[in-house]
């Protein structure tokens, strides 16, 4: 606004500088007009006066005695002079000096009567002007410099029919017109910028939305969605990511895959719903027991789990799983066709990298521990069976 203000401001300076350099020069070529008709009325006047003193004395010449001489100071008989026999001649040569002579003596008196012609005349037609042109056109300059298209513009006054009244009524009209499209365009304007505000808070809103929907996607596509554990490809991941730290720092990473033992037979009796219901059962009791933020809990596919431990060792990890067999005894969840006949049990292979028994990669690892658990179902399930890389025997 305050610059808006500045530029009305500077505009309205310029208008009144264009203004007065226009009457300035207006007034100039006024008297400059006024100075040239006073001077032709005087060159008209002074030729008047030679002719009627040439007809007078032409008329007059044989009447008048020599001595005479007329009020301007020449004479007037021609009989008297030696040229008496020519009075046209002694007409011309006495008139013209004379009337030079009387031109020069009246010179001053004219110049001032002169100029006080010239100032009343210009002071006459810079009145008649100013009314006329100057002032309505001051009135209009000012009515375009005080438009403001965020105002409304007056209405124009009734005057009297003339052109520039017509030309000021053109310009309010033109004003009017303009500040009624500027409403009009501003009103689109704001409608505009609404829908465009609307339609920025619907594109953030569907850009939230997507965002949480592809977080939530990848997390699906990560975790197992029976059981809550991360899936294979998660595992997959972390086990290769895993295997490189523990090669690069020359640590320990503990790899147990887990079995619960004839569970196809349990959901043939007890049903598929008994049956998840005991997977999430196993699930919760993994995550129970290896919940530091470094291990990672996995289930690859139906009733075969994965425990991923780095840090630990074979002996560690080794009691950990041991306990955790123990656990699953507790929970008594009835299995008649089990090992036993009467509970859930679980087989176990274990593997473990170390500095003392490295791998080559993480597929063997991972190969190791699956070798281990086949060994330890084809010993009678229910048990923990350590890869042979170990040298440590299995439990039972």
């Amino acid at each position: 606004m305050s610059q808006r203000n500045e530029k009305a401001a500077l505009s309205s300076t310029k208008s009144r500088v264009r203004l007065g350099s226009v009457r300035v020069r207006t007034t100039l070529a006024v008297m400059l007009v006024s100075l040239v008709l006073v001077a032709l009325t005087d060159v008209i006047h002074l030729r008047h006066q030679m002719q009627q003193r040439q007809e007078g004395i032409a008329l007059g010449g044989g009447l008048q005695p020599a001595a005479s001489v007329n009020k301007v100071g020449f004479a007037l008989n021609p009989a008297a002079t030696p040229e008496a026999a020519s009075p046209a001649a002694a007409n011309n040569a006495l008139t013209q000096p004379q009337a030079w002579i009387d031109w020069r003596a009246q010179l001053p008196a004219i110049v001032v009567r002169d100029l006080a012609l010239v100032l009343l005349l210009s002071f006459v037609l810079m009145l008649v002007l100013d009314r006329m042109l100057l002032r309505p056109l001051r009135r209009m300059a000012q009515h375009a410099d005080d438009f403001d298209p965020t105002l409304p513009p007056p209405e124009p006054e009734p005057r009297q029919v003339n052109e520039l009244a017509r030309i000021s009524h053109s310009i309010s009209r033109a004003q009017q017109s303009l500040w009624l499209q500027l409403q009009e365009e501003r009103r689109h304007a704001e409608q505009m910028r609404l829908e465009l505000e609307r339609q920025q808070a619907n594109l953030r809103q569907a850009e939230q939305s997507l965002a949480q929907k592809s977080q939530e996607l990848g997390r699906l596509s990560r975790i197992d969605g029976l059981t809550g554990l991360a899936n294979r490809r998660e595992f997959d991941e972390a086990l290769r990511r895993e295997f490189k730290r523990a090669q690069r720092q020359r640590g320990q990473l503990a790899l147990a895959v887990l079995d619960l033992d004839h569970f196809k037979n349990f959901n043939e009796r007890y049903g598929v719903a008994a049956g998840d219901a005991a997977l999430l059962r196993f699930a919760q009791l993994l995550s129970e027991r290896f919940k530091r933020d470094t291990d990672l809990v996995a289930r690859l596919g139906g009733e075969e789990f994965v425990a991923l431990l780095p840090g630990f060792g074979l002996g560690t990890t080794q009691n950990l799983l041991e306990q955790l067999r123990e656990d699953l005894r507790e929970l008594q969840l009835q299995h008649e066709g089990g090992v036993n006949g009467q509970v859930l049990t679980v087989s176990i292979g274990l593997a473990a990298f170390s500095p003392a028994h490295p791998y080559l990669s993480p597929q063997a690892l991972m190969q190791a521990a699956d070798e281990a658990l086949y060994i330890a179902k084809h010993a009678g399930r229910d048990r923990l069976s350590l890869a042979a890389s170990s040298g440590v025997p299995e439990r039972a």
